[in-house]
């Protein structure tokens, strides 16, 4: 799982081809509306979306009802 500003993502597709030439199969976890979305499968590399946003700025409430 990668995603975000490319930080993630492109390191993410490195050690994705990595594994997949030795033989495993990769599926990618991330989220429809980020860069990941177009640019993974456009690697040749499954993804499955979930919905996730970040909790730093959202105050103590939200990060108290986060596991919730």
């Amino acid at each position: 799982m990668a995603g975000g500003t490319g930080g993630h993502v492109f390191p993410g597709l490195a050690v994705a081809h990595h594994l997949m030439a030795q033989g495993w199969q990769v599926r990618w976890l991330g989220t429809a509306d980020r860069m990941e979305a177009d640019l993974v499968p456009k690697h040749g590399i499954d993804i499955d979306f979930i919905r996730i946003s970040g909790l730093r700025g959202k105050g103590v409430k939200a990060l108290l009802a986060a596991p919730y």
